[in-house]
C-alpha cells in the first residue's frame, strides 16, 4: 500500500543539485510530485542534507528552480528529495507541469 500524500508522475528530466559542501551535482529526476521527487545521481548525498535543485524540463525554456529541498533518504544512486521552498513563479510552473502530466501521462 502506497501511503504517499501526493500523486507521483514518472518523468525523466536532467537536474542539477546544489549544496554548500558538494557544489553542483548532475542528476536525473525519475519521478515528480508537488512535494518532492526521486533523483538518480552518482554524487555523494546523504539524508538530512539541504540542497537546491534546477530541473531541466524539456518543454520549458528555462529550468524550474526549487530553492530549498532536503534529502529524505539515499540508497545507492537513488535519492528521495522533499521540497521545502518553491518560490513563485516556479511554484506555478510546477503546478502547471503536474497538471499536464496528470492530463497526458505520455508526455
Amino acid at each position: 500500500m502506497d501511503l504517499r500524500r501526493q500523486q507521483r508522475f514518472q518523468v525523466r528530466f536532467r537536474s542539477v543539485l546544489s549544496g554548500s559542501r558538494q557544489g553542483e551535482l548532475a542528476g536525473t529526476v525519475m519521478n515528480l510530485s508537488k512535494g518532492g521527487c526521486l533523483i538518480e545521481t552518482d554524487g555523494q548525498v546523504y539524508s538530512g542534507m539541504q540542497i537546491s535543485l534546477r530541473l531541466d524540463v524539456p518543454s520549458e525554456a528555462s529550468p524550474l528552480v526549487v530553492e530549498r529541498a532536503a534529502v529524505r533518504w539515499s540508497r545507492g544512486r537513488s535519492v528521495g528529495v522533499g521540497f521545502i521552498t518553491v518560490a513563485s513563479p516556479h511554484k506555478e510552473r510546477l503546478d502547471q507541469l503536474l497538471s499536464q502530466l496528470k492530463d497526458d501521462p505520455q508526455q
